[in-house]
């Protein structure tokens, strides 16, 4: 730990290296004192001094960056700082003669060259998150560093900058092809604008190698620590954890003495130790603190995850707080009985399904490919009917080089079909048995896994094994006793009332059928302070970094019955209304420069051709709609026949398309039509989440690709802080290449904040893609048709104004776009189109478009419900 002056002078190099990372930036885009400018140009060409303000700023982001490692104590960040603060002085003195600002970077190079015994810690390990924060700071950067140039440098330009017009420009810069107009009117105008360029492809390739890194380096303990670890553990492991300790997700810390390995896993600032130190119980305590060393030097938090009683008094002596946070169930097998009372309802479970024909075939490794692949069949199965993903760091999970060196026990029904499976592990130098993996097929049985449990502790015992180990109940025995710390207290309190959304308590009632022995397991972490920073690190351990599945699907479900509630609270309701108003005062300032006559003149011009292709058009654009459900089915792996996805699409999108809100209008149709074909909430909310995912990739892709190739016009009456739609483009485009990209290269869900992206291959995310593009194509198509042909419209032209005007109704939750919608397009594309006969195409196309797949929609839901009823009509009546 460092003393108090050490602390004081990180403190302050960390405040003043931001500081001078401001500086720089300021000082790269602000003109230097007249008289020394003049010394300046007389020793050194204007593409040098440029250079220097690029160089200059560049030190600056990067400064920037380095702050927050310098103070976690980073080595490189302490490398790093020195090697751009000299560049920063040169730059300084190159650019203008800034004597004040060399003399500041100066200052800190002096001070963190004094403090360099204090930079020890490696560097993190790579992550998405960690070049997530780097892609935003770049592009922050790139925007300040362009507006506050212009707006300070606005003498070498033909027009001035305010400070919005300035952010203005600097976007222009990067979404149009004339730099937004600008004019130069020196050589030093001209080069400040194209070291934007530089400044901002520099900045955002490194945050691009930041955020690609994580795939390129894992950062995984090479294969000679892990055969020593193994060694290791099979001489001296002792517990249910000692195998678990040799699993890939592991790194490896071995004492000073080489005798002792600590299996951990770093995640953010928290490097959780999976169990006690595996080695001599005389080298135990030197591993603790050679641990708590290693840890201090790479500035992490260490902590030991389910600890061992009798090891405790090692942790507290070496100043660690322990907390207690749940029990191991152990069965002791030479007790283990299904005579009597005790045993009857396992003894009825046994009896059942031995009486079915079922068995139980034990399989000891190496197991066959053919084996492995019915066992993932059913895996998949278990974990599909859970709604989660594969658990890590203390537990195994479905790997099939990790299971095929277990010995596997499968329950086979009558027929021989595998319908469950649990796997056994070893703990080396004690003589137990531990369960890790059991998993069963949805439709299996009731009483099936208490029939494969018996079975196995049966087998076990035959095989000399003294006792069999459950695994833990997190949170039981927790905070029970009197002099229980506080905190265990409070866990005790989560204990009582999250078990309807974990079940802890059906956990602990359930493997209490088989009388075992409740041993206590701990947490050891340093100090209160950092048990923030640990548990989440440990959470991240445990989930494999997907948070979203950890809190378990029923949580899920409630946060989205939740999240659902909150979209009817009130701002969205006011800001819609306030959309609905302004839209209805522009459509009724057009309406009144025209008499309802010309109007319906206007429609009764409209061909019947026309008229009958616009209907034709809609019904088919219906038909791509029912794809959106139909791939949903697939990605959550639930197949239905077609006609029943079919007729959930057109009765959802035909109301919900009319009446707004469809996040929950389509949402109510799709959870009644789905839960009564057998659906769970959790499936229904993942295909909810899909199609509305699907919508929006759609108008990213097909908008992308018309607001890039024919940019439209914007109109002033939005303020936006573009001319074109030329910008909207090329961001839709980057966000539907990164999501293809995604797809290829990423396995997992990513999470964002609150949302949560989920994975798809990358042939569903074409089809989704190629669906919702069509879906969007066509719907424009019905109103062009109904429009008159003009030559200075074609269709690639009007989907651009299409697209904005639906854009600005979905976003107003208005029902049906109703106003809004109209209001856009009349700004859009009136001229050339006379507002007149706009109008009244709008008119028809509401007709077309939204009330009459209203009416199919209403009319099959009614025609629905009535068969049901009649059905259960039918099944009531007594025979």
């Amino acid at each position: 730990m460092l003393n108090q002056r050490s602390q004081i002078g990180l403190w302050s190099a960390t405040a003043l290296t931001a500081l001078v990372g401001l500086v720089n930036l300021w000082s790269a885009v602000t003109p230097g004192l007249p008289h020394r400018i003049t010394w300046v140009r007389e020793l050194f060409p204007v593409e040098l001094r440029i250079g220097a303000h690029v160089f200059a700023a560049l030190s600056g982001f990067f400064l920037l960056l380095l702050a927050a490692n310098l103070l976690r104590r980073k080595r490189a960040a302490w490398g790093l700082a020195v090697g751009l603060l000299v560049v920063s002085m040169v730059s300084h003195l190159v650019k203008g003669l800034d004597i004040e600002e060399t003399l500041l970077s100066l200052v800190l190079l002096g001070q963190l060259l004094w403090l360099r015994p204090i930079f020890t810690a490696q560097s993190d390990r790579p992550s998405i998150l960690q070049g997530l924060r780097v892609l935003a700071g770049a592009l922050l950067f790139t925007l300040a560093y362009g507006t506050l140039g212009f707006w300070a440098l606005d003498r070498h330009y033909a027009t001035p900058f305010s400070l919005p017009e300035a952010m203005g420009q600097t976007l222009a810069m990067f979404f149009t092809a004339d730099n937004g107009g600008l004019v130069p009117t020196t050589r030093f105008g001209q080069h400040f604008a194209d070291s934007i360029y530089i400044v901002g492809g520099v900045t955002l390739l490194y945050a691009a190698w930041m955020l690609f890194r994580p795939v390129i380096f894992r950062g995984e303990a090479s294969e000679a620590e892990r055969q020593r670890a193994k060694a290791i553990v099979e001489q001296h492991g002792r517990s249910s954890l000692a195998r678990f300790a040799l699993l890939e997700d592991k790194s490896y810390y071995f004492s000073p003495s080489g005798q002792t390995v600590i299996a951990y896993v770093a995640k953010g600032q928290g490097a959780i130790a999976l169990g006690d130190p595996i080695g001599p119980d005389t080298d135990r305590q030197a591993a603790i603190v050679g641990f708590r060393v290693f840890c201090d030097r790479n500035d992490w938090h260490p902590a030991f995850y389910q600890t061992l009683p009798e090891a405790l008094a090692n942790y507290q002596a070496l100043g660690f707080h322990t907390l207690k946070i749940g029990e191991e169930a152990i069965v002791d097998l030479h007790q283990f009985t299904l005579e009597g009372k005790p045993g009857r309802n396992l003894r009825t479970a046994t009896n059942k399904f031995t009486k079915q024909g079922y068995r139980v075939q034990y399989y000891a490794p190496p197991l066959s490919d053919e084996l492995l692949a019915e066992l993932r069949a059913i895996s998949d199965d278990w974990l599909e009917a859970m709604e989660g993903a594969e658990k890590k760091f203390s537990l195994g999970w479905f790997d099939p080089d990790y299971l095929r060196d277990c010995e596997i026990a499968v329950v086979e029904d009558a027929q021989g079909i595998p319908v469950a499976f649990a796997n056994l592990v070893p703990e080396y130098q004690l003589n137990e048995a531990t369960l890790d993996l059991m998993r069963h097929r949805r439709e299996v049985e009731h009483g099936a896994m208490d029939f494969l449990f018996v079975s196995l502790m049966q087998h076990c015992r035959a095989q000399g094994y003294d006792s069999f180990n459950l695994g833990l109940v997190a949170l039981s025995g927790v905070g029970e006793m009197p002099e229980a710390p506080r905190l265990e207290k409070g866990m005790h309190y989560l204990y009582d009332h999250l078990n309807s959304i974990y079940n802890f308590q059906g956990l602990r009632a359930y493997k209490d059928k088989f009388h075992p022995d409740w041993q206590p397991r701990y947490f050891v972490y340093p100090r209160l302070a950092d048990l923030p920073a640990v548990v989440v690190a440990l959470v991240r351990a445990d989930s494999g970094d997907r948070l979203q599945d950890y809190f378990g699907a029923q949580f899920l479900s409630t946060a989205l019955t939740h999240g659902f509630k909150r979209l009817a609270h009130m701002v969205p309701i006011v800001f819609s209304l306030g959309l609905f108003a302004l839209s209805l005062w522009a459509i009724s300032s057009e309406l009144h420069q025209h008499q309802p006559g010309d109007i319906l003149r206007s429609i009764g011009a409209i061909p019947a051709w026309a008229l009958a292709e616009a209907i034709a058009l809609t019904a088919l654009n219906y038909a791509f709609l029912t794809g959106y459900d139909t791939l949903a089915v697939r990605f959550v792996r639930q197949p239905l026949p077609y006609a029943k996805t079919a007729l959930v699409a057109v009765i959802s999108y035909g109301i919900s398309n009319s009446v707004g809100l469809a996040l929950l209008s389509g949402s109510a149709i799709r959870y009644r039509f789905y839960t009564a074909w057998g659906l769970s909430p959790g499936k229904i909310a993942q295909m909810i989440a899909f199609c509305n995912l699907s919508f929006w990739l759609g108008l990213f892709a097909v908008g992308g690709l018309v607001f890039t190739v024919e940019p439209l016009s914007v109109p002033g009456l939005l303020h936006l802080p573009f001319q074109t739609a030329h910008p909207l483009g090329i961001l839709f485009l980057v966000i539907t290449v990164a999501y293809l990209l995604l797809s290829s290269v990423s396995r997992h869900s990513v999470k964002i904040k609150g949302w949560v992206l989920p994975h798809l291959s990358p042939k569903l995310a074409l089809s989704q893609i190629a669906i919702t593009s069509c879906d969007w194509a066509l719907a424009a198509a019905v109103l062009y048709v109904l429009l008159p042909a003009h030559p200075d419209l074609n269709y690639f032209i009007f989907f651009g104004s299409y697209l904005l005007a639906q854009i600005a109704g979905v976003i107003s939750n208005v029902p049906g776009g109703l106003g809004v919608f109209e209001t856009v397009l009349i700004l859009l594309i009136s001229p050339p189109i006379p507002s007149v006969q706009l109008l009244g195409a709008l008119l028809v196309y509401r007709l077309v478009y939204y009330f009459l797949p209203m009416l199919v929609g209403v009319g099959l839901l009614a025609l629905y419900e009535l068969r049901r009823r009649r059905h259960r009509v039918k099944v009531s009546k007594p025979s």
